[in-house]
């Protein structure tokens, strides 16, 4: 791409990976969606490499793994001070501006912050279970508000300057707080519950799934089935309005001569267990159903579109790709892979993926198989993925499959190793300080 296109990103907060495209669930019915989809090349294996919110977006944000800042979990925000995909596009005579959730993670953007007001009641989060009206007014409800103002200020810099623009939305995650017209998009009773729910699972779990597991039975009592319906109904109903929100955004740059110039880029930070294993929520564990994340990207000249990736391929390469996209060769050094072999020549780019939680806890995943480790518990779990693709049969602790998990963990400590060593590699400008080092003649300088 010779001529500067303007980006648009899009994150949804909690959303699965099958609630787009073909194997989609049946209930996810969302034509804004899927026609951006169809316009769009899309990942299909893309995982985060990192939950939940916070350190998710971090990499997303900045390319790099959360434990290279000392983000942790959701309590402990990025500086402010980082570099990022947007800090470096102003560096390149863009306008960047975010839009809407980020967790406070939007350095080098100009935030517009939008009022959450009375959108979700007296509810906050965790509670999955209690799909009500909100008292906010329809066009001051957070989202769509989200959407209104991200539309006001594409009209703003819809000149020939090129912007990158965030827009973070907070559906679908609870609470089930939403105008009334959505709450009846998608049935309780036409719900049908996950295969991969077994009482037995709690004692053959990690500590980290019984305490996940303990404190919504402390706070909810024991989730029953009718419980369930009701949640994972009410997150398909959120996503109707997401839905009815991306259309806005699009139509909004159809009307500014926009669409025909922009790079699209529409994903989710990590997803929802929405019953799985008898869970809502995400990040105590590493089940496909919260770390696998629909990623999608348009380009702007139709090359690729309706066209999927089934590789594997991680947020961490989000940036690499985005540079690789736009021709750019910023100085920076990024542990991550750029995915543009595997759209252009079908190029498998990964053997495995990591998977963090910013509390310590790290996985691998590859095709067959996966491992994720708690250092506070000291233990884990590990799956067959192609016999076990439900994650049932947890075999960390089987004698049978210790030389499998001392393999697999030999392998994450590579993947570790080796992208902390891609991330530190001199840039440019560490190579001409290194130089003026040199002419100083202190010893041992080389």
């Amino acid at each position: 791409m010779t001529k500067k296109k303007n980006v648009l990103f899009i994150m949804t907060d909690q959303q699965r990976a099958d609630s787009i495209g073909p194997n989609r669930v049946k209930y996810a019915d969302y034509p804004n969606m899927e026609k951006l989809r169809s316009e769009s090349i899309a990942f299909d294996n893309f995982f985060t490499a990192a939950s939940p919110c916070v350190p998710s977006r971090h990499t997303f944000l900045t390319g790099r793994h959360p434990w290279k800042a000392g983000v942790s979990g959701n309590a402990k925000f990025s500086t402010g001070n980082e570099t990022t995909w947007m800090s470096i596009l102003r560096e390149y005579g863009y306008r960047s501006v975010s839009v809407g959730k980020t967790h406070m993670i939007h350095a080098g953007s100009f935030h517009i912050q939008v009022p959450v007001g009375n959108s979700f009641g007296d509810q906050d989060g965790w509670n999955h279970f209690e799909p009500v009206a909100s008292p906010e007014s329809d066009d001051n409800y957070f989202d769509i508000h989200v959407a209104r103002r991200a539309c006001d200020a594409l009209e703003k810099l819809s000149t020939r300057k090129p912007f990158a623009m965030f827009v973070g939305f907070h559906a679908p995650h609870e609470p089930y707080v939403m105008p009334e017209k959505y709450l009846d998009f998608c049935r309780p009773e036409d719900i049908e519950l996950p295969d991969n729910i077994n009482s037995e699972e709690y004692a053959s779990k990690s500590e980290a799934f019984r305490r996940r597991h303990d404190h919504f039975k402390k706070m909810f009592g024991n989730i029953s089935e009718g419980m369930m319906r009701k949640g994972i109904a009410a997150h398909y109903c959120l996503l109707k309005m997401i839905d009815d929100c991306i259309g806005m955004i699009k139509d909004k740059l159809i009307e500014q001569n926009l669409l025909d110039n922009t790079i699209i880029i529409f994903c989710a930070d990590h997803g929802d267990l929405l019953g799985e294993h008898g869970l809502f929520n995400k990040a105590a564990t590493h089940y496909d159903a919260e770390s696998r994340v629909p990623f999608m990207i348009r380009i702007p000249d139709g090359s690729k579109a309706g066209e999927s990736i089934n590789h594997l391929a991680s947020s961490v390469d989000f940036v690499p790709t985005l540079f690789d996209l736009m021709g750019l060769t910023p100085d920076v050094s990024l542990p991550g892979h750029s995915l543009v072999p595997a759209m252009n020549e079908g190029k498998e780019i990964r053997d495995y993926v990591t998977l963090a939680d910013g509390n310590g806890t790290m996985g691998i995943r590859t095709k067959e198989y996966k491992l994720w480790y708690n250092p506070h518990h000291r233990d884990g779990e590990m799956y067959d993925l192609v016999n076990d693709p439900g994650e049932m049969n947890n075999l960390y602790n089987k004698q049978e499959f210790a030389k499998l998990r001392s393999e697999l963990f030999e392998l994450m400590l590579h993947a570790r190793l080796i992208d902390d060593d891609r991330d530190n590699k001199p840039t440019k400008r560490d190579w001409l300080l290194h130089d003026e080092v040199k002419a100083s003649n202190e010893p041992e300088v080389v």
